[in-house]
């Protein structure tokens, strides 16, 4: 008989789950703002980075909003039309069309932002982003989180909270064409797997130079790559 390996969670993710149970239970209500994290940090009796981890998981799926010096809030919106994860959902072919041109719009434009508006701190997370891509590899589901992690870097750099949450609310969303295009180019050959990182790293390299005009064009390239492969695959399936 052959038994599943037991997998222990990391003490963030143990955090998150509780914080995000406690969210969709309606302990916290829109708007309301979180204990700051030296003291959820006490309250759970675990470091302050493990509450930091927990909770850019939870805005990365758009449950909270952190606001530099402000804190952290509840976002207001309806949890319960929350789309179901990644490996329980399909997204169609027109959805997917709709999403890119949604994408193009805003990322592009939230690239050349935040080659205007970046902070050294603001780099160190799409660096940090970048390296758990590579770290990755053939890994879809860890893949795909570090790559919205770096596209919601890029609308942190961007200086604008309104595009900043709007990113976050589709955090999920994005998650979903992510993990598929990773899948789709992992099977379709190692060459167009490793473009995706050659292309992020181009963006970065833009934004990290202040080229505002270079960044918001390698992401529009990027966006228009991943559509295309997505649509050859759902055309040739």
């Amino acid at each position: 008989m052959a038994f599943k390996q037991v997998q222990t969670k990391k003490i963030s993710e143990v955090i998150r789950e509780q914080l995000e149970e406690m969210i969709r239970r309606g302990d916290f209500k829109p708007g309301e703002r979180l204990d700051s994290v030296e003291k959820l940090a006490k309250e759970f009796n675990v470091s302050r980075s493990a509450v930091r981890e927990a909770l850019s998981a939870l805005r990365a799926v758009g449950l909270i909003t952190i606001r530099q010096g402000e804190g952290t809030f509840i976002n207001k919106f309806d949890f319960s039309e929350l789309i179901a994860p990644v490996a329980d959902t399909f997204i169609s072919k027109q959805e997917m069309l709709e999403l890119f041109e949604v994408r193009k719009i805003l990322e592009a434009g939230a690239a050349k932002l935040a080659a205007e508006n970046r902070t050294d701190e603001h780099l160190a997370e799409m660096k940090q982003a970048l390296a758990e891509m590579d770290a990755a590899g053939g890994n879809q589901d860890l893949g795909e989180k570090a790559d919205v992690k770096f596209h919601l870097a890029i609308a942190e750099s961007s200086g604008n909270n309104l595009l900043k949450d709007m990113m976050h609310q589709m955090a999920e969303t994005l998650g979903k064409t992510m993990y598929e295009s990773r899948r789709i180019a992992l099977f379709a050959d190692q060459e167009q797997f490793n473009r995706l990182q050659v292309e992020h790293k181009a963006i970065f390299e833009a934004v990290s130079s202040r080229n505002g005009g270079e960044a918001e064009q390698a992401m529009l390239e990027h966006l228009i790559n991943v559509e295309q492969t997505l649509i050859n695959f759902h055309e040739n399936k």
